[in-house]
């Protein structure tokens, strides 16, 4: 329980009292070595719960009025005139209260007082000694509600950022899920008309198992690569029905980094485009690998195909949409610490690696194949 409450946000009318409370029984405690180097226990212990009690009550009504000016947003000049003008009254507001008491305390309680004050003008050392303790005291009050109020306000920024980035993630993610299920119904029509209508059925079973796979991470921005894994096996597994041999795949996985979050949907696109625009342009096909590993904090991701290739050094990759897609999402994400570099392969075909920092998910069974295809 006290654990709980100790984690619960403070107010701010708590943190003042808080510090009001710590700062004047810090400043009685200072006040109280230098009354015992001149006056008896008593009397020095008198003095000082005098001089805080008084100080403390005074301050707390200055808090009234500051917070005042800082409601209705008064202008800094204005703010820093009214500091130098109660700091001025504040000192006689201060002293008179105390010599009234230390009289009144003289005549009822004799050993507290050691020597009794006349009515005077008030001394050229308390005006600078008090009149500094007011000034001290109404900077700070100024100075840590403004830090505060600048914590809050970047905190506040921060969460917002966050929510703009969730949605913005959300947006990119839905951008996929309808184009690769538009691409996977068209192979189902595609076997129909090829009049292989087991097939056919037996995809869609498949496609039962994929659509299943998308709503359950529909609203997650980052999910486990062996999550991503074992969706991307099921696409490629639809995709091998239909273009059979001329489509071999293979997932190389180290176990480290098989719990590694990623963004949903971050390999789906790339995987595609190799399958689409790298491997069945070709009369005998390819194979397509998808590689993961773990070095130095930094998860080291790797598509790459055997296929047609880039052309020529001048010729942009057909992965627009995709590629675009990726991109921006790992930009999102990891801003200028993610990596994305698009390459020849080395027996042909398009290499595409990225490098981003590593970021675990909390331990589970582990799922998602790590054999090839087949």
């Amino acid at each position: 329980m006290l654990i709980r409450a100790l984690r619960r946000p403070i107010s701010h009318d708590a943190l003042f009292w808080i510090l009001q409370a710590s700062g004047w029984g810090m400043f009685g405690l200072i006040v109280l070595g230098f009354m015992l180097v001149q006056e008896p226990l008593k009397p020095a212990i008198f003095d000082s719960c005098l001089l805080v009690v008084s100080g403390f009550v005074l301050t707390s009504l200055y808090r009234y009025l500051y917070r005042r000016w800082r409601r209705l947003e008064t202008p800094l000049p204005v703010i820093a005139l009214g500091i130098g003008v109660l700091g001025v009254i504040g000192v006689p507001l201060w002293y008179e209260p105390q010599i009234l008491l230390t009289r009144l305390a003289s005549a009822s309680h004799p050993s507290w007082v050691a020597m009794v004050p006349n009515y005077e003008d008030i001394p050229a050392h308390a005006w600078l000694q008090w009149g500094t303790v007011l000034f001290g005291w109404s900077f700070l009050y100024f100075g840590i509600n403004d830090w505060i109020s600048l914590q809050s306000e970047r905190r506040r920024a921060a969460t917002a950022e966050l929510s703009a980035q969730a949605a913005r993630l959300r947006a990119l993610q839905s951008q996929l899920q309808p184009h690769f299920l538009f691409n996977t119904l068209n192979s189902v029509s595609s076997l129909i008309l090829d009049n292989r209508p087991a097939t056919a059925v037996s995809m869609i079973a498949k496609l039962g198992d994929l659509l299943r796979l998308s709503l359950q991470t529909s609203d997650t921005p980052q999910i486990p690569l062996e999550e991503e894994i074992a969706f991307l096996n099921h696409y490629l597994e639809i995709e091998k029905m239909r273009f059979s041999d001329r489509l071999q795949y293979r997932f190389d996985i180290a176990p480290e980094a098989r719990r590694a979050l990623v963004p949903t949907l971050l390999l789906q696109p790339l995987v595609e485009n190799a399958v689409r625009h790298g491997i069945l342009p070709l009369a005998k096909g390819g194979t397509v690998a998808v590689i993961a590993r773990v070095e130095e904090q930094r998860l080291k991701l790797r598509i790459e195909d055997d296929g047609k290739g880039l052309g020529r050094a001048s010729e942009k990759p057909p992965y627009g949409f995709g590629l675009a897609n990726v991109a921006q999402r790992l930009h999102e994400l990891f801003g200028n610490q993610a990596v994305l570099v698009i390459g020849r392969g080395a027996s042909g075909g398009v290499t595409i690696d990225i490098d981003v920092p590593l970021t675990a998910a909390m331990a589970g069974p582990a799922r998602g194949p790590s054999a090839p295809g087949s």
